[in-house]
């Protein structure tokens, strides 16, 4: 899956800025922050393969992840910002 900060920047680009609700845009902007959020942990993760500590941000990714999922409903970022579009 593409992650959702890429595809709502490039559909940003490509399409102008969505019309959304005040409430509707505090939660794309906080479906950013915690994609780049992920972002980040995968890329300390992946400096500390082979470490004996290699699993130390495990808990931390997850409980990001599920607060994202929670934001998202697990949807495709496109039916996503359809659903939030019609809100």
């Amino acid at each position: 899956m593409k992650p959702y900060a890429s595809y709502f920047g490039e559909m940003a680009r490509n399409n102008g800025q969505p019309r959304l609700s005040d409430d509707q845009f505090r939660r794309l902007m906080n479906i950013v922050y915690l994609d780049g959020k992920l972002a980040g942990i995968d890329c300390i993760r992946s400096k500390l393969k082979k470490v004996a500590e290699d699993h130390r941000f495990d808990m931390d990714y997850f409980k990001v992840n599920s607060q994202l999922n929670d934001l998202t409903g697990c949807l495709e970022p496109g039916a996503l910002m359809d659903e939030m579009i019609r809100k």
